[in-house]
Formats: structure tokens, sequence, C-alpha cells
């Protein structure tokens, strides 16, 4: 038998009572004072002063010294890793970041440039005049030059780009239109931009940005002692306020939603195939949405019970599926002998560094070419089981030597490795190593014939400025490898 639908009282009806109730003897007393006393011309004083001063120094600044300082700021930004923002100023990795470019506080241009901001400050009443520009690869606000006689943020130093500010990486010609901040690292101000170019006609492009805080400190003392004033006026009145509002949020909305909210919390997480009937056998008569939506949630629950048990047999399946894939993946891109990389996985690697080459994001990087002498030799005298011996046991040497680089079988008898961070910055010592190695297998009268090899290896790194792919640096490693091979068999 179908229930007979009683009268409701909608709940947004019964919450704009409330409102009006409570907002009316509010608004009533608190705009009777705020409007004396309230001068909200204030604000468009301060973001007109803002950008009144920065389109000032835009105009006043040398574009030259300007170019000049950015050409010294942004090379050292791009290679440094990591790139600590000012949250974390006084860190070690801040600290390490920012002494990069302490050799700018004796160059004359940074000096003068210096300078002027600080005057354009100092004459405008304005604490924070500066210079800075905005990467659009790792969307980041960096300081060139800072004018602050106080607290001035070093050259080079990060910040985050605000929401507000990341329509300028689609057009940086809209500069930074006047917004308001209120940070820790800062305080509260107001802040605007305003593009410098460099160049003329179709060169002529933004450099970077003649930026100005304005702090509106002063503004927030006087609302904080307006705000206190208000608070004592109204201390009584609200207290008022708050005990009907109090009471009737607890009728009408507290009391079901608890109801709801445990019986939620009921649910057994843990246990994922069991069935629950926890809203089926609730009961909430409020006639208003809340009861709608306790009864929407008993619907939910009978047709999750009905899709419950399918979902998870297609999850199991999604899973399966998922890791036979990355097995087949992984397998596709390794060396079926001696288990390193094979050709397949350089050439990929090889276009993704291409790419970054390209992109002129491209981090430091050496190629290693290596080369097992006398296979052929090995397999023809001891035939090709020793020859995948000494290939396996040069493969095992060169893993061990460069523990943190990937390595890559391309050829029969030829390997690379790709260096970068740890393994780069030592590559001197592990080439070395290899070598050593090399010798002391080949000279151990232990070890069987075809694990005591004879391998040459080549070394040579990236340069941004020569190289124009991976083919590059690579030739330059075979060239050093062929030339090792040459002086090996000399020694002999």
């Amino acid at each position: 038998m179908e229930r007979k639908r009683r009268f409701r009282i909608p709940i947004y009806v019964k919450t704009i009572f409330l409102i009006i109730f409570l907002a009316s003897l509010v608004v009533i007393t608190a705009m009777s004072y705020f409007s004396i006393v309230l001068d909200r011309n204030n604000y468009n004083s301060f973001t007109s002063t803002a950008t009144r001063l920065a389109e000032t120094t835009s105009e006043v600044l040398n574009k030259d010294d300007v170019k000049y300082l950015k050409d010294k700021i942004a090379p050292i930004f791009e290679a440094s890793d990591p790139k600590p923002t000012s949250k974390e100023w006084g860190s070690d990795d801040w600290n390490a970041y920012i002494a990069q470019f302490e050799f700018l506080y004796e160059d004359p241009i940074f000096i003068r440039t210096k300078n002027i901001l600080t005057k354009m400050g100092t004459a405008n009443e304005v604490e924070c005049v500066y210079l800075c520009y905005v990467d659009p690869n790792y969307k980041l606000f960096i300081y060139l030059c800072d004018g602050a006689e106080i607290d001035a943020c070093p050259p080079g130093c990060i910040d985050e780009l605000y929401d507000v500010n990341k329509r300028v990486l689609d057009d940086p010609t809209i500069g930074f239109p006047p917004y308001v901040t209120n940070t820790e690292e800062y305080g509260y101000l107001v802040t605007s931009g305003t593009p410098i170019y460099y160049g003329e006609g179709d060169t002529k492009e933004v450099i970077a940005y003649a930026t100005v805080d304005v702090s509106m400190n002063l503004i927030r003392d006087e609302q904080a002692k307006l705000i206190t004033n208000m608070f004592i006026f109204l201390l009584g009145i609200t207290a008022v306020i708050s005990v009907i509002g109090i009471v009737a949020v607890h009728f009408f909305f507290n009391r079901p939603m608890t109801k709801l909210t445990n019986a939620i919390k009921s649910y057994d997480n843990e246990n994922q195939e069991k069935t629950h009937r926890v809203f089926t056998n609730l009961n909430i008569n409020t006639r208003d949405e809340i009861e709608d939506f306790a009864i929407a949630l008993k619907k939910m629950e009978n047709d999750i019970n009905d899709r419950m048990y399918e979902l998870l047999r297609m999850n199991k399946e999604l899973i399966s599926a998922q890791k036979e894939t990355k097995k087949m993946s992984e397998l596709a891109n390794r060396d079926g002998l001696t288990g390193v990389q094979n050709k397949i996985a350089y050439n990929s690697e090889v276009e993704k560094i291409n790419k970054a080459i390209s992109l002129n994001v491209q981090e430091p990087f050496g190629i290693a070419m290596i080369d097992l002498n006398y296979l052929k030799l090995t397999n023809d005298e001891q035939g090709h089981d020793a020859g995948d011996e000494s290939l396996i046991k040069l493969a095992d040497i060169i893993c061990e030597t460069f523990k943190h680089s990937p390595v890559y079988r391309i050829g029969g008898d030829e390997f690379v490795v790709i260096l970068r961070k740890s393994d780069y910055m030592r590559a001197s010592i592990l080439l070395n190593n290899f070598n050593n190695q090399i010798d002391e297998v080949t000279n151990n009268m232990n070890l069987k014939q075809s694990e005591r090899i004879s391998a040459a290896i080549g070394y040579s790194t990236y340069s941004k400025d020569n190289d124009k792919s991976v083919e590059d640096v690579f030739k330059r490693a075979d060239k050093a490898m062929y030339e090792r091979k040459h002086q090996m068999k000399e020694k002999k």
C-alpha cells in the first residue's frame, strides 16, 4: 500500500526564515555603524598607487640592464635542482641555491638597478619595488632585483605563481593587474606588475616585470580596531541569536543528520563483500529534503548491494590484466641474455632525451660506450655458449660499476650506459673503476677462459651549446671507445 504523502516544509524554507531573522538583526546594526566608519576608497587608492608606480618604474629602468640581469640569473635557475621557493626560506636547500647568485651583489649593473628601485620606492613611500620574470616551463616567479631596504628578496629568489596571475603564462603582455594577497611570507599587500619590453618590431618581447608591493597593514589595523568595537557592541545580540539558532538547527537539522551520519559510520569498510541494510532500517520523518535524502540512500543501498559483486569481479579482472600488460612491457624492453635493457628501451630513452634537448630543458648527462673485445674469436674457438658467458660477465661488471645508471645492450657485443646525477658527477672515478675491474678479470687465472674478458670503454658528455641530439654525444663516445680499443691492442 502506498504511503500517503504528508504536508512537508522544505529545509530551504526553514533555512531562509532563520537567515532572514538573524541577518535582519545583524545587518541593520552593522550597516548603520560601518557605513559611517569604513572608507572603501582606501582600496582603490592603494591599487592606483601600485599600478602607477609599476608603470613609471618600467619606463625609467634601462632595458639593457634588465636583459643583462635576466641573462645572468635565468640559466642558474634553470640548471638548479632542487628549486626551493621562498616558503623554504632559510633551509639548507634554499641557502645553497641562493648562494649561487651572491656574485651579483658586486655587479655594477645590479647595484645601479637596485639603487633606482630603492629611490623609486622611497620617493613614493612604498616599501617594495622590484624586478622579476615568470618562467613558463616551471610556472614560477623569479626575482631579478629587489629595491627594498629591509628584508629584500635576494636575486634568484623563487615564489609560486598565484592562480590570479596564471593568465600571464598565456599572454605575458597583460602583466600583473592589481591584486590583494595576505601571506605569512610577505604580509597583507596589494601588488601590481607592468611588463618590460626588449627589442623592436618582430623581436620585441616581454623580458621581465616592474612590480610594486604596497602594504595594507594600516587598513588592516584600522579594520581590526573597528571590528573589535563592533564585536563588543554586538556581543549581547549575538548571544541571543546564537541560542535561538542552535536550538533551531539542532531540532531541524542536527538530530536527523546525526542519524544519517551514524548509519554511514556503521558500514563495515574492511569487509567489502558484505551486504548492508543500514538505511533500509532507518526511520527519519522530517518532512523535508533530509527525509528525501534518507529515502534516496535506501534505494542507493539496494542498488549497491545488487552491483557490488559485479564490480568486485570486474575489478579483479582489470588488476590481473594490468599486471600482465606491465609484465609483457618489461619483457619487451629487456635483453634476454644479459638481463639489461635492450635496443628498444634505448631508442625510447633517446627519443625522450632528444625531445628535452629540442625544448632546451635537458639536464646534464653522459654516454659511456662499451665494446667486448674478441667476441668473434671466443665464439669461433670456444663456442657460442662461451661467448654468451663473456657477454653476461661484461654486463655484470657494467651494472656493478654504474649502479645508478640505466644499462642497454644495443648490439651483439655493444653496451651503452647513460649517466646522470650522481654517476654523472663521479664519471671519471667510475670509468677508472671499470677499467680496473676489466684488467683484474683479464689477468685472473682462476676464472674460466670465457670469463677472463677484455673490453674497451669510451665516454662523452652532452654539451648544450654544441650538441643537437643524443647521436652527437654517442658518436664521440663511440670514437673514444675505439681509441681505447686501439690503445689496449698497442699494449699487448
